[in-house]
Formats: C-alpha cells, sequence, structure tokens
C-alpha cells in the first residue's frame, strides 16, 4: 500500500464545481506534506480512469467528490464510480471519504465488509449552501465555507498524520465552531439559514470502520 491521494473532482454543475475548487485545498496539504497526488478532475472522473488508477498504485486515501445515494458515488456526468454489489473491492484496505450524499447508508458499510479499513461519509445528503453572487468565484463563497471547511478537514487532518477516528472528530468539531459562531453572533440572514443544514451534515457525518487507521 502507498501513501498516495486518489482524489475525484467532477465539475459538470454548479455543486460539483464547487467542491471542485475546494478539494484543491486538499491538494495543496499533500504537496506540503509530499503525499503523492493522483488528481482525476472534471471529464477524468470516470469509471475507467478510477479503477486503472486504483490498480495501478494502490492509493491509501481516496477522497470521492461527487454526487451519490445510499449504494452508490458518481464522478463526472454522474457516471457511477463505485456501488454496491459491483466493485465495494476497489476500496480494500483504504481509507475512504466520501463527499456525497447518503453513501455511508449502505455503500459505506458494505466496502466494510469487503475490507476498508475506514470509510468516512455521509448517512444522508450532504447538503451546502452558496451565495449565488460568488457562483463563479466558489473559493470567496463565505457561506460555502461553513460547510465546506469542516468537510475538508477529514482529509487534510488524515494527511497531517491523523488517524481516521481523530479526523472525524476534527470535522465535527470545525462543524461545532460553525454553529456556535452563527448562534452567537450578529451573523447576516443567510448565516442563520444556514444553522440546520449544518447541523444536519454534522449528524449524519460518519466514520465507519477502523478508527485508528492512518495514512
Amino acid at each position: 500500500m502507498n501513501s498516495y491521494l486518489l482524489i475525484t473532482r467532477p465539475n459538470h454543475d454548479i455543486t460539483t464545481n464547487y467542491l471542485y475548487y475546494w478539494s484543491q485545498k486538499i491538494i495543496d496539504e499533500a504537496d506540503k506534506k509530499g503525499v503523492k497526488t493522483v488528481d482525476l478532475r472534471g471529464r477524468r472522473a470516470n469509471k475507467k480512469e478510477f479503477t486503472s488508477v486504483i490498480n495501478k498504485i494502490r492509493p491509501r486515501l481516496i477522497v470521492l467528490n461527487g454526487h451519490g445515494d445510499n449504494k452508490s458515488v458518481t464522478g463526472f456526468d454522474n457516471e457511477v464510480l463505485i456501488e454496491v454489489g459491483n466493485n465495494e473491492k476497489l476500496l480494500e484496505r483504504k481509507i475512504a471519504y466520501a463527499v456525497s450524499c447518503s453513501s455511508a447508508k449502505t455503500l459505506g458499510s458494505k466496502c466494510i465488509d469487503f475490507g476498508t479499513d475506514t470509510y468516512i461519509g455521509y448517512t444522508d445528503d450532504f447538503v451546502f449552501m452558496i451565495n449565488e453572487t460568488k457562483i463563479t468565484k466558489p473559493l470567496e463563497d463565505k457561506t460555502a465555507q461553513l460547510f465546506l471547511e469542516p468537510s475538508n478537514k477529514i482529509a487534510i487532518s488524515l494527511l497531517k498524520g491523523n488517524s481516521s477516528g481523530n479526523s472525524y472528530k476534527k470535522s465535527q468539531e470545525v462543524f461545532r465552531r460553525n454553529i456556535t459562531h452563527l448562534l452567537t453572533s450578529e451573523s447576516s440572514q443567510e448565516g442563520k439559514e444556514a444553522l440546520p443544514y449544518l447541523l444536519w451534515d454534522m449528524r449524519h457525518q460518519v466514520c465507519l470502520g477502523d478508527h485508528n487507521a492512518i495514512l
């Protein structure tokens, strides 16, 4: 097993485009830590390349950005990359983090059954709000940051040498910090509207499998 990071970054709609840009922070951290990265961005986030890269380099950490449901996670143009009853074994002996709706509900558990060390994800929809005036500049979107900063914390903490369980805890702490800030400050209307969704994401984020697994 190699200390590679494999990250998928489709960008075919507003949601995936935001994840595309915010995930650059994960790639930057990997560079700082000397972890080699394979970046399946845009159209490269397809099943053929995803499968080929895993079989060739056997990455230790896989970050999946994309739409999904309880049985699958998709890539560019919603092409299924991994799904229950098909190719769960691809994630054997790996740490996986899926920034995707609902995949931890069924797919995550099945991956653990097939030998995935840790699967971190969400048991229901992963929701984030945006400021529509920042659609062309996602990294300047402070509303989206409330959600995507704690999301990124998982992978960034793993890259810093934290265990999967501690990385999950650190992400939960950032969610709580953002929630507390909105509750105790004169936040904007957008900030107030974000509160229930931040709570939703925090409560539905789970860490399955070995909490002691490290990169």
